[in-house]
């Protein structure tokens, strides 16, 4: 279940019984308010009035009574004025409670006690006026007081109905008093536990699923993040679920790839600045061959002015050619070892083209193959897988520039000697010239053929002398190349000390702690494996 529902179910249930705790509280008090309400409707539309009239009853007799007593005719008059007064005083009243007390047969008496006493006490005025003072008398003591009295005793049987039915709306009133303060209580103490239990059970489910303090394991994100994988992840035992547990495994997966990376940067660093140095020393041989060329092809146009001045010569020797027979015959076998050597060169010249060749395209793959070596170092995440391949075509690429290189070495030397017994053999060839220059005069016809293979020969130097030019100019091609593959070992070089400066930023544990560390990867986290780089 996620944090959110859990908190929401939680305090959820809390405010239902708060919300359910103010419903029995808000019932409780409209219970107490409407018991409230009805002891005042019983105090204001029972008691009050009969009270009043009551009283109102009383000072009517005492009034008849002075009025009786009075000798003065003022006072008497004035006592029955108050009589009348409190007369309609208390037929106010009974008007007032009828209808609280319509059906009641106890009110029933006393109104019909009132009535009779307000039409009773309409007499003391005549009584008065006409001074019959002992019917006066008489009908206070035989008629006035006895109603009087009844109506007294009716009107306390009427209060102590009343008053039974206030004690009763107060009981009630009680009743509901204690019962929404017993539900308020139970409620509250409900509330509470309830809350102690959900907060406490919120506690432990959050505490398992985050395996520790969320401070604690925001200390180690943040130490992680920082480049620090030699930090101690402490987790509870048995624990391979929480947030914490995963944090562990985070880190020691980044520290096992951290230091796979690390080694394979070192292997690409080394082996870049190997291929940086056999490119550079390649680019120097490369240099050197191109000037061996050039002297070659130099020494090829002397060779062809020399045979030129030979045929012209010829020319001249025609009065010596029967005699030089036998020597122009040596001469013959001599160009034609020069011939076959220069075919020779030729055909070396031909295998260096071939070879040159190579190193074209090796130079041209070695060039994409660093690009794609530096776009796998930037990478350098789960995709570092590449640095493999990588690394294996590049050592491939290495071995096969450095094989081209120690046969275009091997050609280049073999052309030197071949170019060396060319010039001796061209120096006989001169010497044997030379005696037939002797002879030429006493052969004036065997020169004619001589002069003509002369001319053949001098054409034969013209286009291996251009073959040599054309083989000056690939090696120059390729010595651009070989430039061009040096500055891209440098970079990279220069990519593969990047890499490893960034590597290097991650903090690790000792060897020891970090093999244990590397034995463990996270699921479906490949490793990095880089191959060394001879």
């Amino acid at each position: 279940m996620k944090i959110g529902t859990q908190l929401t179910l939680g305090f959820g249930l809390v405010t239902a019984l708060m919300l359910l705790l103010g419903a029995f509280s808000l019932f409780g008090l409209t219970a107490i308010h409407g018991a409230t309400k009805e002891l005042h409707r019983v105090n204001k539309e029972h008691l009050k009035p009969l009270y009043i009239a009551r009283e109102a009853l009383a000072q009517t007799g005492l009034a008849a009574r002075n009025a009786y007593v009075f000798t003065s005719d003022a006072q008497a008059r004035n006592e029955l004025d108050l009589v009348d007064q409190q007369k309609k005083v208390y037929l106010a009243a009974l008007e007032g409670m009828s209808p609280a007390f319509a059906g009641d047969t106890q009110f029933d008496k006393v109104r019909a006690g009132l009535l009779a006493m307000a039409s009773a006490l309409e007499k003391p005025r005549k009584f008065r006026e006409a001074g019959q003072m002992e019917a006066f008398g008489k009908f206070l003591v035989e008629e006035c007081s006895p109603l009087r009295r009844q109506i007294v005793n009716d009107i306390a049987v009427l209060v102590a109905n009343a008053e039974r039915e206030l004690a009763d709306a107060d009981t009630s009133a009680e009743h509901a008093e204690a019962a929404a303060r017993n539900w308020v209580i139970g409620l509250t103490i409900a509330a509470f536990v309830l809350s102690v239990v959900i907060s406490t059970a919120i506690k432990r489910l959050l505490l398992k699923q985050l395996g520790g303090e969320p401070a604690y394991t925001a200390q180690i994100a943040n130490l992680i993040a920082s480049g620090d994988l030699a930090t101690n992840v402490e987790v509870r035992a048995g624990d391979s679920t929480s947030l914490l547990f995963s944090v562990k495994t985070m880190r020691d997966s980044l520290a096992s790839i951290v230091g796979k990376v690390r080694h394979g940067t070192d292997a690409i660093a080394s082996a870049s600045s190997e291929i940086a140095e056999g490119s550079y020393d390649l680019a120097a041989r490369t240099e050197v061959q191109a000037s061996s060329l050039e002297r070659i092809a130099s020494a090829m146009e002397e060779l062809t002015t020399t045979v030129q001045q030979n045929a012209n010569n010829a020319q001249q020797a025609n009065t010596f050619a029967q005699s030089a027979s036998s020597v122009s015959q040596e001469g013959g076998a001599v160009m034609l070892q020069v011939t076959e050597t220069m075919a020779s060169i030729n055909a070396s010249s031909k295998r260096i083209v071939d070879i040159i060749s190579v190193i074209d395209g090796i130079a041209f793959q070695t060039n994409i193959l660093a690009l794609n070596a530096a776009v796998e170092a930037a990478r350098a995440g789960e995709q570092g897988r590449g640095f493999a391949v990588v690394a294996s075509e590049v050592r491939n690429l290495a071995q096969r520039s450095a094989s081209a290189a120690r046969e275009i070495k091997v050609l280049i030397e073999d052309s030197v000697g071949k170019v060396d017994t060319g010039s001796e053999l061209v120096q006989r060839a001169g010497s044997t010239m030379q005696n037939l220059m002797e002879s030429v005069q006493r052969v004036t016809e065997i020169m004619g053929d001589i002069s003509t293979a002369s001319a053949e020969q001098s054409v034969g130097l013209g286009e291996v002398s251009n073959a040599i030019g054309e083989m000056d100019g690939m090696t120059q091609q390729n010595t651009a190349l070989v430039e061009e593959a040096s500055a891209a070992s440098q970079e990279l070089q220069a990519q593969a000390s990047g890499l490893a400066s960034l590597v290097g930023q991650f903090r690790l544990a000792n060897s020891s702690g970090e093999t244990s560390r590397q034995g463990r990867t996270a699921p479906g986290a490949a490793p990095l494996r880089l191959a060394a780089v001879a």
